[in-house]
């Protein structure tokens, strides 16, 4: 029963799915990333795939209308009198470095997959999948053509992933201690994702004005913590310990906000399960155990084929195939760093390395520029640090799990950039209407001698520069290019 009433919901919706590609893209994340068939008990079921390919010919061949506000200027003086908005289609992508290198990496492991001596049909369909994740992410960018829909598709993407989480807190409080797996049985892959949406979730939840809303979602911010420590992953744990203090640190109340971590986790400690006090202690006795020990195998398996094919790898997706022909046995190699290197060898893998960590340089430097703007616009500064911290824990998990190719890390990178587009139109936006209003001597006079009001939370450096609106734009809050 409950599966008819899925597939007719999503047979309903399909036409607003292809009309309005906005729509379709949160209800693609929201298939994709929670995956309700799973609610259903038809994991085989492909609702991603119906939903997908209405979407994207949607979004092609229908896109999405943009209204840009443009400078009305006196024919005869040239100053700004007023402003006009203009309504045009907006482009499928926002142009950027990062979608660049993305498809340079695409061709790079379509040309390396012949290249090697492992069959194509082993990799095909993690091929279409990672291809189809790079291809929505595109579309990501320019569909979202303002901070509404930014801020719409942010919670839609951050829910979606915490669902599990959340479903998952409310069961530990409700039955007691219990190993908390998700929507799979992958606890590792499960305490990955919610480490990610952790800090999506908490910082939406501050940028929040109404109470009653951001105390929800703080409160799902509570459940998932307890959820990811009910995983028992001790890559979780790890990442959930240092993406917790780099919250604490970015408080507004530092030292009381250690503190409290402090005491929760002397709590948890204290009042844990047998079994999850014994994975918390095994990350310390790491030498001691033998699930830990493989792990430095799988390393040393992972070099090994790094040094066989150093330049083009053993290919995309054959590291296992590769382990099997060359040292025995079939073992991921639980570290995404070491894995890719490994299958796409010294050419491919600085691509792929660069979409990270640019993506998370991107967002540190725009993060700290946010903070100068706007109290209203506060929210642009709270996303960007979730992001950030997000992708940060994709990181530090994945030096103990493989999942280089995860759909949430490039969902991450869409919603950055986007993030960066849709602030610097607000401000250009702003700008404008500043300068018909008050003219234009005023809005210069702004920008020579104005201090921005810091905006309350945020510890840091403020005031090392002037920063009006005009300012910034002047001073580089740009789209990702």
């Amino acid at each position: 029963m409950r599966f008819i009433l899925y597939v007719s919901i999503l047979l309903t919706i399909l036409p607003l799915v292809f009309f309005r590609p906005f729509f379709g893209l949160c209800i693609y994340y929201v298939v994709s990333l929670l995956q309700p068939k799973l609610l259903c008990w038809r994991d085989d079921f492909q609702d991603s795939l119906l939903i997908g390919v209405p979407f994207v010919i949607g979004a092609i061949a229908i896109g999405v209308r943009n209204t840009h506000v443009l400078p009305d200027r006196d024919q005869v003086t040239g100053q700004i009198k007023g402003v006009i908005t203009k309504i045009t289609r907006s482009k499928l992508f926002e142009p950027s470095w990062m979608i660049a290198i993305s498809a340079m990496l695409v061709i790079y492991i379509s040309i390396t997959r012949f290249l090697t001596p492992f069959p194509l049909e082993h990799t095909s369909y993690q091929f279409r999948s990672f291809c189809k994740v790079l291809l929505v992410a595109a579309l990501l960018t320019g569909l979202v053509t303002d901070s509404r829909r930014f801020r719409i598709l942010f919670l839609v993407i951050a829910l979606s992933t915490a669902f599990w989480a959340i479903k998952g807190g409310l069961k530990v409080i409700l039955i007691g201690p219990h190993q908390v797996y998700g929507k799979s049985y992958d606890n590792n892959l499960f305490a990955l994702t919610s480490v990610m949406a952790l800090p999506m979730v908490f910082y939406f939840g501050l940028s929040v004005k109404h109470a009653r809303w951001r105390a929800l979602l703080l409160v799902c911010s509570a459940l998932m913590c307890l959820a990811i420590i009910g995983s028992r992953s001790r890559a979780g744990f790890v990442a959930f310990a240092v993406i917790l203090m780099c919250m604490a640190w970015g408080s507004r109340y530092r030292l009381r906000a250690l503190f409290g971590v402090m005491l929760v986790v002397g709590l948890v400690a204290a009042l844990s399960s047998k079994e999850v006090t014994e994975r918390i202690d095994s990350i310390l006795a790491y030498r001691d155990d033998f699930s830990a020990r493989s792990r430095f195998r799988t390393w040393e398996v992972a070099r090994g084929l790094f040094v066989k094919s150093p330049l083009i790898g053993v290919g995309f997706n054959n590291f296992e195939l590769a382990q099997q022909q060359y040292f025995g046995g079939r073992k991921a190699a639980h570290n995404i760093f070491l894995q890719n290197l490994s299958e796409l060898g010294i050419i491919g893998h600085p691509l792929w390395l660069a979409i990270i960590f640019g993506s998370m340089l991107s967002l540190l430097l725009f993060m700290r520029r946010a903070r100068s703007l706007p109290p209203d616009m506060r929210w642009s500064y709270h996303c960007s640090r979730g992001l950030l911290l997000g992708m940060l824990g994709f990181c530090l998990h994945g030096f103990f799990h493989n999942e280089e190719y995860l759909e949430l890390m490039f969902a991450m990178v869409g919603l950055g950039i986007a993030l960066q587009t849709v602030t610097k139109r607000e401000l250009r936006t702003r700008r404008l209407i500043a300068m018909s209003e008050g003219g234009q001597g005023e809005d210069e006079d702004r920008v020579k001698g104005d201090r921005p009001t810091p905006i309350e939370g945020h510890p840091g450096r403020l005031f090392d520069r002037p920063r009006s609106l005009g300012a910034l734009i002047r001073y580089g809050i740009r789209p990702a290019r």
